[in-house]
């Protein structure tokens, strides 16, 4: 008798203490990992802030990773990590749709003509899944400090609206001098 097949998920979780995440490219890839199997996140980005959301049609919400600096300990490495998520923001205002046409209206819970406050409750929920998968979920490394969320609505010029979450990650870093001469 067979077994049934499983479905491949979109990429394979990362919670292994095997994984050498002193290399750059492995923790990048373990953010990335973690936001493209959030059931909220449509399309992952990494890099700067100024290429954020750069193509005309992506898919919302939007997560993008930077790691914007790293520090070598005596046996760790400290890297300064940056993660967004964003969605575009949505006017809710009747009298800006003529009134003839079909509307999308959508209830939401506080008065205002847009979806900014629930925005900001969906991205700030999810930051908080993947950066507490991060802190409890992965044996490789190890959130140090705070983390720092910070809201936005204003910062790219492209109407998306969301969360900056900023925090050093510690990795264990052995540097192992047997591989030199």
């Amino acid at each position: 008798m067979s077994t049934p097949s499983q479905t491949p998920s979109k990429s394979q979780i990362v919670k292994n203490s095997s994984t050498n995440f002193s290399l750059y490219y492995n923790t990048l890839n373990y953010f990335k990992t973690i936001m493209k199997n959030h059931p909220s996140i449509a399309k992952v980005t990494q890099g700067d802030i100024y290429n954020f959301d750069s193509t005309e049609f992506p898919q919302y919400p939007i997560g993008n990773v930077l790691i914007s600096n790293a520090n070598f300990g005596v046996k760790t490495t400290d890297y300064q990590i940056q993660l967004i998520v964003a969605d575009k923001s949505k006017i809710m205002r009747e009298d800006v749709v003529p009134p003839n046409e079909r509307t999308n209206r959508q209830i939401v819970p506080f008065d205002g003509t847009d979806d900014v406050v629930d925005i900001h409750a969906n991205t700030l929920a999810i930051l908080n899944d993947l950066t507490a998968y991060t802190q409890l979920g992965n044996y490789g490394m190890e959130v140090n400090s705070d983390i720092a969320c910070t809201p936005f609505a204003d910062r790219f010029n492209n109407g998306l609206v969301g969360w900056s979450a900023e925090f050093t990650l510690t990795v264990h870093n052995d540097k192992n001098r047997c591989l030199f001469f």
